[in-house]
Formats: structure tokens, C-alpha cells, sequence
């Protein structure tokens, strides 16, 4: 995680261990219930606590550990795609975890749900690449929002809410999510009030609100990903209780007034055009044939609530 020390950020929150080519970020909560020095000997990330039977499936071997405080999630990066075929769990960046954790924190400072990094380390290895694990504190929950909204965990109005209220909160907290789709949201055990909570912030950044551009785009992904794995209708008017709560999901949303949107007009411009953008989703994948051709009935579905200045 680099010679320079912890930033600025994380320097309230957290601590960082050297032991040879082991780097150790620890948050200080946390420090007393894990086994450091084993960490800092080599200790596999399922030695950083007692096994807990789960069901969590990621990129690679996951880990659910109790420990005196509480349960975590522990796992090493690993690659994707063409790079990870060559270097699977290589990485020649060693602050990425260390990035991840601070990306955590300045969004728990700003009132977004997210899991804490409990622990990061980084051992070199050869050619000046490393091995990287990380442990999050786990989160009670029902599952990811894709899931919840497949089962109907909770009525489907209540988790398009949710949903939309929570990526209002993200965006206005500055999250640039990479990958921001229904399984990297969470719904918590307990009430919805707090939001949903957002995971997988590998390589995440956050900074001011987000532009217009980058609510539209955003918004937009995370609906495509509900009509890729199906939960969307692909023919509007088919599923009228979808749509519906998809109307709610942008309503909440745009609820309220904070920065980056301005007023009622502008809102109501800005979640027009996120609709447009899953419109064309929506034709885009009918002509691919999943369904027949339509016309652009999908806008007369009305699929981003009315709004006036």
C-alpha cells in the first residue's frame, strides 16, 4: 500500500503495519478482534477468524468470519477477463485496497450506507507485483437488490424507493461507481430508512456530486442491468407492476433538491433523459430478439414520473 503512509482521510480511522514485504491496513475498531501478527506472517485471509456457513459467491473464494466483533468478509483480489488469465491475483498497484477503504469511509462520513474495511494487506511478491486481500465488516442483510426484487423479499414499491432514493444519496455524495448494477446493492435486515447499502468499491472514486451526464448514465446502467437479468419487462405495458415501480424508483430519485440538479425543471429534465436512455435499452434488446419489434410505445409507458417546474 506504498511507502507514503495512510492519506489523509483514513488517518482518524485507520492504521498501517509493516512486517518485510507485508503491508497491513487495519481499522482501529476492529484491530483488538483480528490476529495481526498471523496476518502479518502470511496468514490466509480463512484464518482471519472462525468459519461461518454462507452463501456469498464473488470473483474467487469468499470468506464470512466471526471474530470478537462482529462478522466479516474476507477475500483476495482477483482479475477478470484477458489480465486475469495472465496474472490472476497480481497486481502491480499496491494502494488499491488502501483506495477502497478510503473510498468507504468518505462515504460512511457522508451518510451512504457501505460496508467498512476492517483490513487490507498487500505482500510483495516477484517482479515487484503483489498479493492483495481485504476484509470487509459484513452487513445483516436480505440479499443483493437483484435478488430481493426476484423473490419479492419486500413489496416491489417499497425496494424501487429504496433504490432510487439511495442512488440519489450516492450521487449527491460523489460516488463514481464502476460497476453499479442490483447485485452490488444490498438490502438490509432492518428497516429501508438508511438506504440500501453499496458494495464493491474496488477502483470506485468520490468526490464532488455527480454531473448531469454522470446521474443520467448511471441511473440508466443500473436500469438496463434489471432488464438484462430479467426483472424489467422487455414489452412495455406486459408487466404494469414493474413499470410502475420503476416510475417510483426515478420519483424517489428525484425527490428533494440537492446539489447538481437544481430545480424542479431540471430534475425532471435529467430523469426524462434516463428514461429515454433505458427506452432505447428496451428497443435495442427487442431487436436482438428477445421480443417482438415496437414502436415507442415505451415512452407512451411513461416510465419517469410527470414533473413540473
Amino acid at each position: 500500500m506504498g511507502e507514503n503512509g495512510l492519506p489523509a482521510s483514513l488517518r482518524p480511522t485507520h492504521e498501517l503495519r509493516r512486517r518485510g514485504g507485508v503491508l497491513l491496513l487495519v481499522r482501529r475498531d476492529w484491530a483488538g478482534a483480528l490476529p495481526l501478527d498471523a496476518m502479518l506472517a502470511g496468514a490466509p485471509p480463512e484464518q482471519w477468524g472462525r468459519p461461518v456457513p454462507h452463501a456469498l459467491a464473488g470473483r474467487g473464494a469468499m470468506h464470512v468470519l466471526a471474530t470478537e466483533r462482529g462478522e466479516i468478509v474476507a477475500k483476495r483480489l482477483l482479475r477478470g477477463g484477458l489480465a486475469g488469465a495472465l496474472l490472476r491475483g497480481w497486481y502491480a498497484d499496491a494502494r488499491r485496497p488502501l483506495r477502497e477503504a478510503e473510498a468507504a469511509e468518505l462515504l460512511l462520513a457522508r451518510g451512504c450506507a457501505t460496508a467498512p474495511v476492517v483490513a487490507a494487506r498487500s505482500t510483495r511478491g516477484p517482479l515487484g507485483l503483489h498479493a492483495l486481500e481485504v476484509a470487509t465488516a459484513r452487513v445483516p442483510s436480505r440479499g443483493d437488490l437483484l435478488a430481493a426484487l426476484r423473490e419479492r423479499a419486500l413489496p416491489l414499491p417499497q425496494l424501487a424507493a429504496a433504490a432510487g432514493a439511495t442512488l440519489r444519496r450516492l450521487h449527491d455524495a460523489g460516488l463514481r461507481h464502476r460497476d453499479l448494477n442490483a447485485r452490488n446493492l444490498l438490502v438490509p435486515a432492518g428497516p429501508l430508512a438508511g438506504g440500501l447499502v453499496v458494495l464493491d468499491l474496488d477502483r470506485c472514486r468520490v468526490g464532488e456530486p455527480l454531473r448531469r451526464e454522470e446521474r443520467v448514465a448511471a441511473l440508466a446502467r443500473l436500469a438496463r442491468s434489471l432488464v438484462k437479468n430479467g426483472v424489467l419487462p422487455l414489452r412495455p405495458g406486459e408487466q404494469p407492476a414493474e413499470l410502475r415501480a420503476l416510475r417510483g424508483f426515478f420519483a424517489a430519485y428525484g425527490g428533494g433538491g440537492g446539489p447538481g440538479e437544481g430545480g424542479g425543471a431540471r430534475r425532471a429534465r435529467l430523469l426524462e433523459d434516463a428514461a429515454a436512455e433505458l427506452r432505447h435499452a428496451l428497443r435495442v434488446r427487442r431487436w436482438a430478439g428477445r421480443a417482438p419489434q415496437r414502436t415507442r410505445s415505451s415512452h407512451a409507458a411513461g416510465l419517469a414520473p410527470r414533473s413540473s417546474p
